[in-house]
């Protein structure tokens, strides 16, 4: 490679090194396992939403069905992680729990919350008659697989480390197996 190629791959990189950054930096790193937990409970969260989603039809949503449904299944699965979390930690270190071990643990299992929010906030507007049923739903699925997309910036943002094209990749990859269940859900179950 010759040296001007060099200068200038150089000058790119210098450039473009905005692009690996996190948007966010984290005041306190978390360690690995408490990473690897969030990530967790943000995959489980989400798939399970999305099957939620998948299952719904425009009446559903109409009927305010759909939206309890997604909501029950956030909140359910929510506290079914916290709980299996918190049973396993208390396994593993042989002792009852403190309260701070509960506080990381509410913490970690956030993501699963997060993983309903927005979908039934989306579904709410159908029920009341501010967004055609069909289209919420569309647009509810789509904030899930958006989800699935980011999983590599969310890993950063979690580990305060830079974003790279193989993460992103990682996450499209998440995200067209995730709509492919789902649309093999909707096939085989409809």
């Amino acid at each position: 490679m010759s040296n001007k190629r060099k200068r200038s791959a150089s000058s790119w990189d210098k450039r473009a090194i905005w692009l690996r950054q996190p948007f966010i930096r984290r005041t306190i790193k978390l360690d690995r396992d408490r990473a690897a937990n969030r990530v967790r409970a943000y995959l489980y969260g989400n798939i399970l939403v999305l099957a939620a989603l998948v299952a719904l039809t425009p009446e559903n949503i109409e009927s305010g069905r759909g939206v309890i449904l997604v909501i029950g299944t956030t909140a359910t699965t929510f506290v079914a992680h916290l709980v299996a979390e918190v049973v396993s930690d208390r396994v593993r270190v042989q002792k009852p729990g403190s309260e701070t071990a509960l506080r990381h643990e509410l913490r970690d299992a956030l993501p699963i919350a997060s993983s309903g929010a927005l979908p039934s906030l989306i579904l709410v507007t159908a029920w009341l008659g501010w967004t055609e049923p069909t289209l919420a739903l569309i647009i509810a699925d789509a904030s899930i697989i958006v989800r699935f997309v980011i999983l590599g910036s969310v890993l950063s943002f979690l580990t305060d480390s830079p974003s790279s094209w193989r993460s992103f990749l990682s996450g499209v990859s998440l995200a067209i197996v995730a709509l492919l269940v789902a649309v093999l859900k909707i096939v085989l179950t409809h």
